[in-house]
């Protein structure tokens, strides 16, 4: 039987890995991965690669191209990076028996026409690659003729880069089109946004936050919502009013109904429970709604009670439950804080180490999303997919709005700077207290081309950033749609 661990014996682990790691290798395959093959070897590529030159990129020796043999094809399946020269470039081509010539034909690059280099083992000529190029090759008997389209791929953009569309820019759902506070929440696959205007409280609903169009009903409270706390659980809203009453409605916001519980702040919904700080005299504390038989406990001095991010869901393959977490936000003695909190569904814990150089700062109303991000390979040139948390916006210590994105690979234990390709935007306003959502979108492309069966539709996780408000207070009136560029490439297979 599988054993499984607590979120807070998973963060040790990574800890105890964090501090002490040792090298590790992974065998790759030799280049020119032959993908199918032909019964007739005599005129067969067994490998290509590139030629070694500093001056285009390092290591393009150690790019990977893959051979089908079927379609005649030779290709690097992970393009170069973005402004790589492939107009002047050699290679090395391997056959698994001689043959009598092999011919490089290139037509219609951008600086050699109709251009014929002949291939031997000292060949140093360079080729230009900046269009396919076909690779002729005759049987030593003559016989035979077999003919390549060898491509070198390059991005025509970054594609580890989060790229923020502005024609994809869209109003928060409101009737007066002066929203003055706004809060959305996600519960089901449906999303709900409550904002107050001038006239009222209207709460609009839809099965994608950038789609536009919100099916809105207006909202007759009676009490004053704090429309900041509003949250989901699987089952139900809720709402505090602004004196901390805890409301609940089960039928999408129409109707209200007190809890009789009176808390400071809600901190998130987990799974058919809320969670919140109980201010109990003048001790604050750990509650639960419904709370059943949990008794409320004294929160650590480090907790926020407020302006602390959204409370965001992440499931791994180290715990039996979903784990939620929270980052920054004011501490009962309204200190500013850094710190990272975990919830497995019975206790709340701090995640990220205090031993360990993490450049996170203090933040107040920061966004956090659970995502996907890629590392890049310095040898092979290839991305890999890697889970990342990544804190956007809030609000520092000093009182500056942050425009710096930061980024955990180790579920939040340590964070760094993003790096010039995740960072937000000089367009994007500042904010804080945004809400972020993942939303899984359906990709359809055509593929001309492929070794294998084509890929023509696949998932691509959007991050969409709804609201909040700028460093005066201001209702943000928009929702921004971002994702990283390569995620909207399409797979291979």
């Amino acid at each position: 039987m599988n054993k499984k661990y607590s979120i807070y014996m998973v963060l040790a682990m990574f800890l105890t890995l964090a501090i002490s790691s040792c090298n590790s290798s992974n065998d790759e395959p030799t280049s020119g991965e032959i993908i199918s093959s032909s019964s007739n070897t005599s005129t067969l590529v067994s490998s290509f690669t590139l030629g070694s030159n500093k001056k285009v990129l390092y290591n393009l020796d150690s790019v990977y191209f893959s051979i089908d043999q079927e379609k005649n094809l030779i290709y690097n399946a992970d393009s170069l990076p973005k402004g790589t020269d492939v107009s002047h470039l050699t290679v090395s081509v391997n056959f698994p028996t001689a043959v009598g010539k092999a011919v490089f034909k290139v037509k219609d690059s951008q600086w050699m026409k109709d251009k014929e280099v002949e291939y031997t083992s000292e060949t140093t000529d360079s080729i230009d690659f900046t269009s396919p190029v076909e690779l002729e090759i005759t049987s030593q008997d003559g016989k035979v003729i077999r003919s390549y389209t060898v491509s070198v791929n390059v991005h025509n953009m970054k594609p580890d880069s989060l790229y923020w569309d502005q024609r994809a820019r869209r109003d928060l759902p409101n009737t007066s089109g002066y929203p003055r506070a706004e809060k959305a929440v996600a519960q089901n696959g449906k999303y709900f946004c409550l904002v107050a205007d001038n006239y009222g409280y209207v709460l609009s609903t839809a099965t994608n936050p950038g789609q536009g169009t919100w099916e809105k009903k207006n909202v007759a409270f009676d009490f004053t919502p704090n429309v900041q706390s509003l949250v989901a659980s699987h089952d139900a809203l809720y709402i505090l009013s602004i004196s901390g009453v805890l409301y609940k409605s089960t039928d999408e916001g129409t109707t209200w109904t007190n809890c009789s519980v009176t808390w400071r702040s809600i901190k998130g919904a987990y799974e058919g429970k809320v969670l919140g700080v109980l201010k109990d005299g003048n001790e604050y504390k750990y509650d639960e709604y419904p709370r059943g038989n949990y008794v409320p406990k004294a929160i650590d001095a480090a907790f926020p009670i407020t302006g602390s991010s959204e409370f965001v869901m992440a499931s791994n393959s180290w715990t039996d439950a979903q784990q939620g977490m929270i980052v920054g936000g004011l501490t009962k003695d309204g200190k500013l804080s850094k710190a990272v909190w975990g919830y497995d569904g019975k206790t709340w814990g701090r995640i990220d180490s205090e031993s360990l150089k993490s450049v996170l700062p203090a933040l107040e109303g920061a966004a956090l999303v659970s995502y996907t991000s890629f590392a890049n390979d310095t040898v092979t040139h290839r991305l890999t997919k890697r889970a990342t948390w990544m804190v956007l916006g809030g609000r520092t210590a000093d009182g500056t709005m942050n425009r710096t994105t930061y980024v955990s690979y180790n579920q939040g234990i340590t964070w760094s700077n993003g790096g010039l390709t995740l960072q937000l935007p000089s367009y994007l306003p500042l904010f804080m207290h945004a809400q972020a959502f993942v939303v899984e979108e359906r990709i359809s492309k055509a593929r001309a081309k492929a070794p294998v069966k084509p890929v023509t539709e696949w998932q691509c996780p959007y991050i969409y950033l709804v609201g909040g408000t700028n460093g005066s207070g201001d209702l943000l009136n928009s929702i921004w749609k971002g994702v990283i560029n390569q995620l909207t490439f399409k797979p291979l297979y």
